[in-house]
């Protein structure tokens, strides 16, 4: 996590959302983007999360691109026409 940095250039700020702190992140060793939870010291690096609109999302990990094809392709098999 030595690689974390703030987003925005190192200048995201804090932001208080439903009772807890949280800072939007980024991590240059893999461009991933990530939300920190200050209070907690947990980052969810899921890119649907957001504390306020998709709360849902945290804690979980975001699916292999693998997963993702692999799932649409399971969809794409099922008929829509009868």
């Amino acid at each position: 996590m030595s690689d974390v940095v703030p987003a925005c250039g190192g200048t995201e700020p804090i932001s208080v959302i439903n009772g807890r702190r949280w800072q939007y992140i980024y991590q240059p060793s893999t461009g991933q983007h990530g939300y920190l939870d200050v209070d907690n010291d947990l980052i969810t690096w899921h890119r649907s999360f957001h504390p306020a609109h998709a709360p849902e999302f945290e804690g979980c990990a975001e699916p292999s691109i693998e997963e993702r094809i692999r799932e649409w392709r399971e969809q794409d098999e099922v008929g829509l026409y009868w």
